[in-house]
C-alpha cells in the first residue's frame, strides 16, 4: 500500500469533543477503534473510502468476523456511514468527528479513495501492465486539437440555405412598425 506523506500540509483534524469517545471506543472495542483510523487515515478529503472487508483483514492482521463486527458497532454508533458501490462498501467518516479540510468545511460528497488488494482481484498484480487500455485523448484548457489532414473537410454546400426565403435576416425597426401599426388597425375594437 501507497505510504502517506509526513506532510504538515495533509492533515486531518479531530474535534475536540469526540476524543474521549474515540478513547473509550480503543478501549471497549480494540478492532473498531483500528479500522476507525485506518478508515482516517486513509480518506479522501470528503470523508469517503472504498476497500474491501477482506483487504481491511489483511491490513489490520484481523479475521473476517472481527471486522465485520467492528464496522458494524462503527456503523451502529454513527463513526461512520456504508454506502453500498454494487457488492463493495463505501465508508464515510462522520464529518463531525474528523475532516480533512483546512478551511473549517465540513461536507462528505461522495468521491471516494478505494483501496484493493492484490487477492480480490482476478489476475495478479504483475498481469495488470500487460493490460492494454484504449487511449482516450483529453484537451487541457488552453490546448486546439491539431488536424493531420487524412480527412477532406466536410462538404459545406448541404449546409447553405437554396433559396432567398431561407436565408435569415435581421428586422430593422421599420418594418417592426409597420407590421405593428397594420395588427392594431386589424384588431377589433371593444
Amino acid at each position: 500500500m501507497k505510504q502517506i506523506r509526513k506532510d504538515p500540509a495533509d492533515f486531518a483534524m479531530l474535534t475536540r469533543g469526540y476524543i474521549r469517545d474515540i478513547r473509550e471506543l480503543s478501549r471497549r472495542s480494540p478492532s473498531a477503534f483500528q479500522v476507525f483510523m485506518l478508515l482516517t487515515e486513509r480518506m479522501n478529503k470528503t470523508n469517503a473510502i472504498v476497500i474491501s472487508q477482506s483487504t481491511l483483514c489483511q491490513i489490520l492482521n484481523y479475521g473476517r468476523t472481527a471486522i465485520h463486527n467492528a464496522i458494524r458497532l462503527l456503523e451502529s454508533e454513527r463513526w461512520l456511514q456504508i454506502v453500498k458501490i454494487g457488492t463493495a462498501n463505501g465508508y464515510v467518516i462522520n464529518s463531525k468527528v474528523v475532516w480533512r479540510d483546512h478551511s473549517g468545511k465540513r461536507y462528505a460528497s461522495f468521491y471516494a479513495e478505494v483501496v484493493v488488494s492484490e487477492s480480490d482481484q482476478g489476475r495478479p498484480v504483475e498481469d495488470w501492465d500487460n493490460v492494454e487500455l484504449r487511449h482516450v485523448p483529453v484537451l487541457q484548457a488552453g490546448e486546439h486539437p491539431l488536424s493531420t489532414g487524412d480527412l477532406p473537410p466536410p462538404d459545406q454546400a448541404e449546409l447553405l440555405p437554396i433559396t432567398r426565403d431561407e436565408v435569415p435576416r435581421v428586422r430593422d425597426s421599420d418594418d417592426l412598425d409597420l407590421e405593428l401599426s397594420s395588427t392594431m388597425a386589424q384588431t377589433p375594437r371593444l
